[in-house]
């Protein structure tokens, strides 16, 4: 049967689980690895790897292996799934789940985390394409999905914005019924967002509960720290004028209730183009 293979080393334990499958197939079929290799069309290296553990194996590589050593082709392909979400989705700290999460529901999505744990699931459905493959599915119909942008969306390091999203589900093959109820979710997610405005009367407010509250230990670094926090605000809005287009006051101002932009706070959500976003 040749020489003893390297023990499996997997970051990933689905990944290992599948590994350690491929391998118990082969053994049982009494194969080795040129052997299936003259009979699946594939190099001996390739298949050596697809059981090595280190990197998840094309599904095309997993079914002739599986198919050559008359192994379940079902239970091959819940493995390959397992190991392949989890290979682009990282755990939680601590977890030793071994499926992957149940299907979200885009009506009761509260967080472009939900979103983002979506998006992962639609991929796994069109049976993981590449980014890049991605990316000509994007641009075949006229948009763009940047596969260096996408990989930060989807680790949640960049904001997801709706173009985005909506390209990415059309590439996907999610339904047109299915794409408005997540749409609906993206509205309704990236609208509550709206954080409290910064002004001089959120600092007035901090100060005056630290004051109130300075008998109960709050220290007085912190009081002056606050105290300079709210003169430098009072006094930048005095300099700006109620007339000057940034003055909170000042009808062209975003959190200006008139403002075209809409409600007051509207910047620095996530999803919206016009303004800095905020990460989930």
């Amino acid at each position: 049967m040749g020489r003893r293979e390297n023990p499996i080393e997997a970051a990933e334990p689905a990944l290992g689980r599948l590994a350690v499958w491929l391998r118990e197939q082969r053994e049982q079929a009494g194969l080795t690895y040129r052997q299936l290799a003259a009979r699946t069309n594939y190099h001996p290296t390739t298949l050596q790897r697809a059981a090595g553990g280190r990197s998840v194996p094309s599904w095309k590589v997993v079914e002739a292996v599986t198919r050559e050593c008359g192994g379940d082709l079902k239970t091959a392909r819940r493995k390959w799934a397992q190991a392949n979400y989890w290979s682009h989705v990282p755990r939680p700290s601590g977890s030793r789940r071994l499926r992957a999460p149940r299907r979200v529901d885009p009506q009761q999505v509260d967080s472009f985390a939900d979103l983002r744990r979506a998006m992962h699931e639609m991929r796994r459905k069109a049976d993981w394409p590449s980014l890049r493959e991605l990316d000509r599915r994007a641009r075949d119909r006229g948009s763009r999905l940047p596969s260096s942008t996408l990989a930060l969306v989807l680790k949640g390091e960049a904001p997801l914005r709706k173009p985005v999203f909506l390209a990415y589900m059309e590439v996907c093959g999610v339904r047109e019924a299915r794409r408005a109820l997540w749409a609906a979710a993206w509205d309704r997610t990236n609208n509550a967002r709206a954080p409290i405005p910064v002004n001089s009367r959120t600092h007035h407010s901090e100060f005056a509960r630290a004051m109130q509250s300075s008998s109960a230990g709050t220290s007085t670094d912190i009081l002056f720290r606050l105290w300079v926090t709210l003169r430098n605000s009072l006094a930048a809005e005095r300099d700006e004028g109620p007339g000057h287009p940034g003055h909170p006051g000042h009808p062209g101002h975003p959190g200006h209730a008139g403002h075209p932009g809409g409600h007051p706070g509207g910047a620095g959500r996530e999803g919206t183009g016009d303004s800095p976003s905020v990460l989930v």
